[in-house]
């Protein structure tokens, strides 16, 4: 089996705001930030795919996909 490597993927998620508000308010802080753990699948110039669970064999379930455009930082734990 190839090794995988363990990552931590802070990345910031969208959010949607409903009701009358002032023109020019600011929605930036609306943004969540999020944090995801897990195995390095794949990754592309467009996305990052992880997964939070692996058999000792290699298969993987939950992937989770990431658009890279979104990840603030990406760090190696192993």
């Amino acid at each position: 089996m190839r090794k995988k490597p363990l990552v931590v993927v802070e990345w910031d998620d969208t959010s949607t705001n409903t009701g009358w508000d002032e023109d020019g308010e600011d929605y930036t802080k609306e943004a969540l930030g999020c944090v995801s753990v897990g195995w390095k699948i794949k990754s592309n110039r467009k996305h990052l795919v992880i997964t939070p669970m692996r058999t000792k064999d290699g298969r993987c379930n939950d992937r989770q996909v990431i658009p890279c455009g979104c990840i603030t930082n990406i760090r190696r734990l192993e």
